[in-house]
């Protein structure tokens, strides 16, 4: 008995092909996340999937930010799906990081306050939860390293001070950053970051590493925390003139916009 003819019969090949022959910038969202989906689905429509991620999530981004437990609520994708996409969406994250943080960015010496934000600003690009980095700097105030130390929720994250210390010891650290986020939230210090300041302050100082800043992210706006100890009021800067730059500079550097 012959088989019957699907819409769908040789689409993944002819989703190949037309690969082949053009740009991956010409394909739409939801065809560029079928195509992902190939990758996790051996066989089967996966197109319909992508639409539902998209309608779900609104966007490429609201589905690489998501998390894997709202993912699963879609129809059609599995645990595997989830994993695979949430994956995509923290490697995608490390990738803007790293293409912008290139040789000359990460030697540039971060000299002032907004220098230090701008630098830290793209380690939280997208992020859903509670992300803390260290920057390690050295003498001449250039970047020796800069790691992430914890990921929480998206309403907390906790911080290893002893780790902290370590790092900066083993590195040679002559001075210290601390950056957290509020994802969703303000650029308000908690007790907790400040209680977190203190005692990471104080850890690095018995090493004769001086803590220098602990900025507090959020999608809007940074403030700093330590010009309290300074008897300063902690300013909130806007922080979406350095989301915006940084973005354009990826894209102008990618040649995708203008």
């Amino acid at each position: 008995m012959p088989k019957k003819y699907s819409p769908h019969t040789g689409h993944r090949a002819r989703m190949r092909q037309r690969l082949a022959n053009t740009s991956p910038a010409g394909f739409a969202d939801h065809e560029i996340l079928e195509m992902l989906l190939y990758y996790t689905y051996a066989r089967g429509d996966t197109n319909e999937i992508a639409h539902a991620l998209i309608e779900a999530f609104g966007s490429v981004e609201g589905v690489l930010d998501a998390d894997p437990a709202r993912l699963q609520t879609v129809l059609g994708v599995g645990e595997g799906c989830a994993v695979f996409l949430t994956l995509l969406g923290e490697i995608s994250r490390r990738y803007l990081a790293q293409k912008i943080s290139d040789g000359a960015h990460d030697r540039a010496v971060l000299d002032s306050p907004e220098k230090v934000a701008s630098y830290l600003a793209l380690r939280f690009v997208g992020a859903t939860k509670e992300l803390a980095y260290v920057l390690l700097l050295d003498n001449s105030m250039r970047p020796l390293d800069c790691f992430p130390v914890s990921e929480g929720t998206v309403s907390g994250v906790s911080i290893s001070v002893r780790d902290i210390a370590e790092r900066a010891y083993t590195k040679k650290a002559a001075a210290v950053v601390l950056a957290h986020n509020h994802p969703g939230g303000v650029a308000v210090p908690s007790g907790e970051d400040i209680s977190t300041t203190h005692r990471t302050r104080e850890a690095l100082a018995l090493l004769g590493i001086p803590l220098i800043e602990h900025f507090v992210f959020s999608d809007r706006s940074y403030a700093p925390i330590l010009c309290r100890f300074e008897e300063k009021p902690p300013e909130s800067i806007a922080a979406s003139p350095i989301f915006d730059k940084i973005k354009q500079n990826f894209y102008n550097r990618k040649g995708d916009r203008s």
